[in-house]
Parts: C-alpha cells; structure tokens; sequence
C-alpha cells in the first residue's frame, strides 16, 4: 500500500479516495459528500477543503448529523468531526461554538497511511461521545474537571492574567500590578516587586511599582458554565458558595480601596490546580451628558469618607465583570509545570559559580533552568567578542562584566529567582565573601585558572569541606570533559592535581605542539572548538552539580565525558591509558566514566591538619 502522507496535491486527492472508499465500503449511516459552499458556509472561521455529513440515529430516537472535516493537510494532519445544529455553547463540553466536536489531544498522531481508517475511527468516536452526553453523566464531571478550557470559551478579554501566587487554599487577600500591557498578581507586595524589578528593571528615581489590592478565592470545586459571574453580584455569590470568610475577603478588597478588584479564582481540576480571573467594571469612570467625568463608584462620597460596606456593594453590583484567562508565572509551574517533586528542594538552594566563561555561563543556565532558588556568578573579567560562539551572553554585553550581564539576563528570564553577580576574582572572594562560599550549598569552579582553584580548595580544605565544591574544565578541542566534586569525605582537589595544577588523570592524548593556536600576540594559546562540542562537557558538569544538590555522594567523585573515539582519532589524538584502564569499550566513545577522586596526603590536605592543631 503506498504511503500518501505528506506528498503534496497529489497525496491529499489519493487520501481524498480512500476515506471516500471507506466510507462506502464501512459506514452504514447514510451520508454524502458536502459542497464545497456549504463547507466554507458551516465553517467560515475553519480552512476545512472537504466535508461529509452522515446521518445518525441516536439512542433518543432522534437522527443527528455529523460532518467529517479535512483540511489541505490531510491525510498528514488528522481530520475534525463537527455536530450540525449543535445546542448553546457550553450547553455539553467538548462541543465549540461550531459545532466542531474535541475528541482527540492537542498534539495527537493518527495514522496518516491509513486516512480511511482514521476518518472511520473519528466517527466512531464521535457518535460514542454525542450518546454520553446524552445520557448526560460526563456534562458536569468535564466541565469541572476541564474548567480552564470552558473558562477560556467564556472570556471577555484576550489580554492574560499572569500569576505568581500558589494556587492553594484557602482563600485570601493578594497584590496585583496593573502595566499598559500586562497584569501581574502576586502573594504579596514584596514577592511582586522583586519579580517585577528582575523583570523590567529599576524605575528612575525614587519611582516604583505601584500595586493594588486583590483577591484569591479558592472554590471548593471548579465552577460549572452556569456559575460563571457575569456581574459583581455574581462574583460576591460565588465567593459565598464557597464560605462566608471567602466572601468577606473580597469585600475587604473592595472596601479599601475603593477600585475596581481583580478576583484570581482557584480550583484542583483533573490534573492539578487551575486558575481563572474575574475583574470588576463598576468603577470605571463615564462620560455624564455635560461632559464631565464621573465616577461611579465613590459618587456621593469623598475617597476617605466612603463606608467600605457602600463601597463593596457598588463593586459588587450589577456591573459587569470581565473573565480573562490566567498565566502561571510561579516557580513552581515554571519549573516543572507543578508536578516535579524536586523543584521545592531546589528553589531552596543557593549557589555559587566562580569564573562566568563559556562553561560557568552554561553550567549556570542549566542550574537557573533547572530552578535554584539563589545563585551568586563570580568574575572579575569583560565579556569580548570571542568568547560569543560559545557562551550564554553576545554582542550586547561585549565589554560588560560576565557577572553583572549573566545577572542581569537571567534574572530577566527568571524573575522569580534571586541572581546576582559579583565583579571579583576568586581570590579576593576568598578573603571578602566567605559568609557567601560558607552560606553557599554548593560552589562551583570553572575557572581554568590553578592560581585561583588552587587558593579555592585551600580555603576549602582549611574551612573543614562544609560546603561540597565542584570543579569543571575541558581538555584540548573540548575532547573530554571533568566535573571534579568535592565532598567532606575523599581526597581534595590538590590529591589529583600536580604542584602546577595539571590533572594526574587526562583522557586525550595529543602529539607535541598539536594541541594549541597561538594568536599573534605574547602568550596568548587556545585551542579552537565550539558550542556544539562543548554541550556535552556543560552537560556533565551541570548535572553533577543537580546531583550535588539533591543527592550528593559521600566522597569525592570524578566524572568524565569522552567526546566520539572517531572524532579524536580524526583530530590525530589518542584515548590515554587512564581511559583505558577504566575498563570500558571506546570504539565509538560518548560516553561518560565515574571513578572515586584520589585520595593521598597531598600539601592541600597537611593545612587542614595544621589548621586543626593551630586550632587546638
């Protein structure tokens, strides 16, 4: 049978026969194929290219009809079925405005070398789904437990709410920023500004945010269709099914400030927490016949002489409410769309990144991504042009301290977290910062430099390991890649290193001189690789880090990523004996080796023991 999918014209008018040769050969309901006109008339809004109407007889001994629909996409993109005459909407779910009925998931796959089949098992499913609404047992479940789809049917504004708060009980009195553009509600005024100065960035001045009073009501259950408020009256009775105290905070809200009230409602639908918003109207100002501006709200009053019990009857009035949909910004959805078990244990950690080059940038991106709560970036240097083909930052920050723009730009992709950037060099870290490498759960070293991770893992061995350090380099052409974790226990980074900082343990094997480039310009060596290469060494680093931070080992361990056996052996190096004498198969490489970190009586290790007898 030949595969029509995907092939143009011609495949759409072959998959055009086949569900036509299905239909005949498998449907006993009587149908017929729809012009042209009418599919355009039925579904305006729709780029629907074919149609068919089938008959339906249904269990109430009344004959429905459904139309099976194509679009140009067919048979690649699956086809809709749509209920003709379909009752109000959100009279059943699962049934739009058109009649277009949602049976399948958002990104379904249907088999496209088969479109006979996958038109005949969407009617199937169709009429499966027309006789339970019938009967009637699924209109409210869904409804309930698909609220936000049915919420979105019913809003009045396109512009979305964005959430920050935790969407659990109980109900409770929130904070909402209101820009030119966006809505941003909080728990509380402090949570909302930190997110909004990360976000947008300090006002001049002594200006700041301002932020209003709202209101989070949680509802025991999502609301059906029929509950949706379509006034303020509606909204403070909503608020009362749930309770009087839940009532009593919105009107709290209301009364004063004397605002119109922003209302985030919360419900556990199937799947987990959901969140609508709901905003009065009965505030805003209209135009009497003279001309002059009234305010509807507080007419008759003046601000401070204005009842708050006056005030929440106004705001909760007749008047009109609009419904808008809500965006979760909150660490918790951002980071796991609220179902990962690890992102509370990691909003609460706090790290610390010394040297913000090409891997500490990456590392950190992966970290922040991930959801450390708080990281500190370390590094005294300018970002310069070459160092854009493999790093987090580019031309914008050219000349601008890695740490203050790694800061800065992560903390306005995730405003929500705590980042900062320090313009030092670890050395002076080490002597000014302690409070911040002792608060640190983990500090990570990506410096490339022996002089300042030498004075790092004294510092460390001196100070009793508290905190878990991870050291991670690359060799030459980012070949392989180390991530070095120091625990309490094990050796310290000095046990595996040479006077000069060389790792006893090298992976590649590079002829003489083959290993570096020298620009035309005293001691300036590199060896040329690029992002792509270094991803994998980022990788294990980062998630050695992950790892150190949810589960640490403990002892020291080394891990280390091979790059492809067939790419070094093409750059003219070889795998070393330590590689080898692991034990593992590298005809192909990829992949990663762990091995405990030595542990010997190095010169690092003797000033812990000075440093406990000098104790004594």
């Amino acid at each position: 049978m030949p595969n029509v999918a995907g092939f143009g014209a011609l495949g759409f008018e072959r998959a055009i026969v086949r569900l036509e040769a299905a239909l005949r050969e498998h449907l006993p309901a009587p149908h017929r194929r729809l012009t042209t006109e009418e599919v355009k008339a039925a579904y305006p809004s729709r780029s629907f290219e074919r149609g068919w109407r089938i008959d339906m007889l249904c269990s109430d001994d009344v004959t429905r009809q459904i139309d099976l629909l194509v679009t140009r996409a067919f048979p690649a993109g699956y086809p809709r079925t749509a209920l003709v005459n379909p009752p109000d909407m959100l009279t059943w779910p699962h049934v739009e405005r058109d009649g277009i009925l949602c049976l399948l998931p958002v990104l379904a796959e249907v088999d496209a070398e088969d479109p006979g089949q996958v038109g005949l098992n969407l009617i199937g499913r169709s009429a499966r789904l027309i006789e339970e609404l019938l009967v009637g047992d699924i209109v409210e479940r869904d409804f309930r437990e698909e609220f936000l789809t049915y919420w979105f049917y019913a809003s009045d504004v396109r512009t979305k709410v964005t959430s920050l708060i935790d969407p659990v009980c109980p109900s409770r009195k929130i904070r909402v920023w209101r820009g030119e553009d966006m809505v941003v509600a909080g728990e509380n005024e402090a949570q909302l500004n930190h997110w909004l100065v990360n976000r947008f960035g300090k006002r001049s001045g002594k200006k700041t945010f301002h932020t209003e009073s709202a209101a989070f009501l949680w509802l025991p259950q999502p609301p059906l269709p029929s509950d949706y408020p379509q006034t303020g009256a509606d909204l403070i009775a909503l608020a009362t099914s749930a309770g009087e105290v839940d009532a009593a905070i919105l009107a709290d809200v209301a009364g004063a400030h004397h605002k119109d009230v922003l209302v985030l409602i919360g419900a556990e639908g199937r799947g987990g927490a959901g969140l609508v918003a709901a905003t009065t109207t009965a505030a805003r100002k209209i135009s009497s016949r003279d001309g002059h501006v009234e305010k509807p709200l507080t007419k008759g009053f003046t601000a401070a002489g204005m009842p708050p019990a006056i005030a929440a009857a106004r705001v909760y009035s007749a008047a009109r409410v609009l419904k808008s949909e809500v965006s979760r910004a909150d660490a918790a959805w951002v980071h796991g769309r609220g179902k990962d078990p690890r992102t509370a244990r990691l909003l609460a950690k706090q790290i610390t990144v010394i040297g913000g080059g090409a891997i500490g940038s990456s590392v950190t991106a992966r970290l922040v991504r991930a959801g450390v709560g708080t990281s500190h970036i370390v590094d005294p240097q300018d970002f310069d042009w070459p160092n854009i083909g493999r790093h987090e930052l580019g031309a914008s920050s050219v000349g601008k301290n890695k740490a203050f723009e790694l800061a800065a730009r992560f903390s306005q992709d995730f405003p929500h977290l705590a980042i900062t950037g320090h313009n030092v060099g670890a050395q002076r870290l080490i002597d000014g910062y302690e409070d911040l490498l002792a608060n640190s759960d983990l500090i990570i070293a990506t410096t490339g430099s022996w002089d300042a991770e030498g004075a790092l893992n004294r510092w460390h061995v001196v100070n009793g390991r508290k905190v878990p350090i991870l050291y991670g380099w690359t060799e030459k052409h980012a070949a392989a890649g180390h991530a070095v974790l120091i625990e309490v226990k094990g050796g310290c980074l000095r046990c595996g290193m040479s006077p000069t900082g060389t790792p006893t343990f090298k992976a590649s094997l590079w002829a003489d001189g083959q290993n570096t480039v020298e620009e035309p310009s005293c001691g300036n060596h590199f060896t040329p690789y690029g992002a792509v290469e270094l991803g994998h060494v980022v990788d294990v680093i980062a998630e050695t880090a992950l790892g150190a931070l949810l589960d640490p080992p403990l002892a020291s361990r080394h891990h280390i990523w091979l790059t492809g056996t067939a790419r070094l052996e093409a750059e003219g190096a070889m795998w070393t004996d330590n590689v080898t004498l692991l034990g593992e198969d590298l005809a192909v490489g990829q992949k990663i080796l762990s091995r405990d970190w030595p542990a010997r009586e190095c010169p690092a290790c003797a000033l812990a023991e000075d440093a406990l007898i000098a104790a004594e």
